[in-house]
């Protein structure tokens, strides 16, 4: 048995229905608003600003990443295809060749490469040690330690934020019981570079020393550091005298550099930027001189000791007359004892005295040093632009001598001139020629933000479309029409012969609503407010829009006439 509906349930029915045929009035009420009409156009615009900026982030690449520079091509494809598996959407840069994944995904991707053992090609140095079989010989031990050793140092490498990648060989020579047979290590690297990036040498020196201190017995000079160009970056050692010219060299140009950018520093503020050109050279002088210098005083002596001696010598006198009767015996009667005299003392042989006195003599001995890297002579040179005279009749000579005359003192001070010492100090003012052509950039040379160009471009075409869009077509469109409702055009919000079609009304429903459309446009044209130009040219209009009508309406004022003649 079929249920009628009850009549509260079509009451609200017909009540919703009600509610929402007079949304469109409601929002048509709300739109006629003068502020909304006003600021429609610019909500319009922004609406379809929001909508191509909203258009380009959905559509845009994702930021990608690199996974392991530097991998072979058999370890790419690996890496791609496992990736691909597991849902990471993974591609091979164009213009680096390197596996890239979106940020966003990119430890989940270095996740997922781990579980399956991915890449290979680049273990560590524990991995490669732990991979050695059991009952390995000798020989396959130490390949396997230099391999770990190499790969050790080439991670280490890579770390360097200039170096993209790095591969490390060692030459480690067979040892031998002969001391004459025993040769040292060597070492060569190779390094790749980011795009647009290069070493300097302080860079290439700690790569040298890194690898040198790392293995035993390799010297500085046995160690040679390549880039992917082909380039030797690692000096070869001439000995102490290059590296000390280097040195001089360096610390000359960085003193030059100090000084001129004092000067800048100090006439650009008075100048203007771009407005002059400084050179500083310095003469310095690196001999290594070492002086040492002893001194004696002669009045400061002191005595310190004092010897005396004499040496006295004496020869016996001689007694008896000399001859042949001396040596012969004497007779009985001689032998008698005769009486003893004594002689007199015998003068001296030899004498001789000597004093020795030891002094102390006041000494000084001194060793001097001079510093190496004297400063011998400065001579700063200054191009100033002149400057444009606010006066065409003044002196342009004397107000550059003025110009010159102020900033002298500035510059001597700033170098810390010394007229002893010979320094120069010489400025300039001259008009500045322009360079007739600007220089290219090198072909070969990459832009630092390369990889983004395409995305910026199509940003900029995106928001070059929707201002055209906006500015030259809907602006006018839609200021064309509000100006026709502000001028209180009856149904031109809907255009020339356009009528609003409720849903159920009748073909006599719709001519009543032309006609009444017609006739506030008339009321509204033909009224007090209107000019004699608008009420005829809204006449034309009807009469050729409508002629039929137009003669009935003329009819209709003249019958009376004519019936009260007739």
């Amino acid at each position: 048995m079929a249920i009628s509906p009850s009549p509260v349930s079509g009451g609200a029915q017909s009540g919703l229905m009600a509610r929402a045929q007079g949304v469109p009035a409601a929002m048509s009420r709300f739109a006629a608003q003068p502020a909304l009409r006003r600021a429609l156009p610019s909500l319009v615009i922004l609406a379809a600003a929001g909508l191509a900026l909203l258009a380009w982030l959905v559509w845009r690449d994702a930021p990608r990443s690199a996974l392991y520079p530097g991998l072979p091509e058999a370890e790419k494809a690996r890496v791609v295809e496992a990736l691909s598996a597991a849902g990471v959407d993974a591609r091979v840069d164009q213009t680096t060749g390197e596996v890239t994944v979106p940020t966003a995904e990119y430890h989940r991707a270095r996740l997922s490469l781990a579980s399956q053992g991915l890449p290979q090609a680049v273990p560590d140095g524990q991995q490669a040690l732990s991979d050695i079989p059991l009952g390995a010989s000798r020989s396959l031990e130490n390949a396997r330690l230099r391999q770990s050793q190499e790969m050790d140092l080439a991670r280490s490498i890579a770390e360097i934020g200039s170096v993209q990648a790095a591969r490390v060989h060692l030459a480690w020579p067979e040892r031998s019981a002969f001391l004459r047979d025993n040769h040292p290590p060597r070492a060569s690297v190779f390094v790749t570079m980011l795009q647009g990036r290069v070493l300097d040498a302080g860079q290439v020196e700690a790569i040298v020393h890194l690898v040198s201190s790392s293995v035993p017995g390799l010297a500085r000079a046995d160690v040679s550091v390549v880039d992917q160009t082909g380039r030797l970056l690692s000096r070869v050692d001439d000995g102490d005298g290059a590296q000390m010219a280097e040195r001089h060299l360096r610390h000359r140009v960085e003193l030059e550099t100090l000084l001129r950018r004092r000067i800048e520093a100090l006439l650009i503020p008075v100048v203007g930027f771009g407005n002059l050109s400084v050179e500083v050279t310095a003469e310095m002088d690196f001999t290594r001189r070492d002086i040492r210098e002893e001194r004696v005083d002669p009045e400061g002596n002191a005595l310190r000791s004092e010897q005396l001696s004499e040496s006295l010598t004496r020869d016996p006198a001689a007694g008896g007359i000399p001859g042949a009767v001396t040596n012969t015996p004497p007779q009985e009667a001689d032998l008698a004892e005769a009486p003893t005299t004594q002689t007199a003392q015998a003068d001296p042989r030899n004498q001789s005295s000597s004093t020795t006195r030891n002094f102390e003599v006041s000494r000084t001995v001194s060793s001097t040093q001079p510093e190496t890297g004297q400063v011998e002579r400065l001579s700063a040179a200054i191009v100033i632009r002149a400057p444009d005279l606010a006066d065409p009749a003044a002196d342009a000579a004397q107000a550059q001598a003025e110009l010159v005359q102020s900033l002298q003192p500035l510059v001597e001070s700033a170098i810390a001139y010394n007229a002893a010492r010979g320094d120069s100090v010489t400025i300039l003012v001259r008009p500045f020629a322009m360079p007739a052509t600007t220089e290219a950039a090198p072909t070969g040379a990459a832009l630092p933000y390369a990889q983004h160009l395409p995305d910026i471009l199509r940003a900029l075409v995106v928001i070059v479309v929707v201002a055209v869009v906006g500015l030259g077509i809907l602006r006018p469109l839609l200021q064309r029409r509000l100006n026709a409702i502000e001028n209180g055009v009856p149904g031109a919000e809907y255009g020339p012969g356009m009528i609003e079609v409720a849903e159920g009304d009748t073909l006599e429903d719709v001519e009543e609503k032309l006609n009444q459309r017609h006739r506030d446009l008339a009321q509204s044209v033909l009224g007090r407010n209107a000019s004699r130009a608008d009420k005829q040219a809204v006449l034309q209009k009807l009469a050729k829009d409508d002629p039929a009508r137009v003669a009935s309406v003329i009819h209709r004022m003249i019958q009376p006439e004519l019936e009260t003649t007739g």
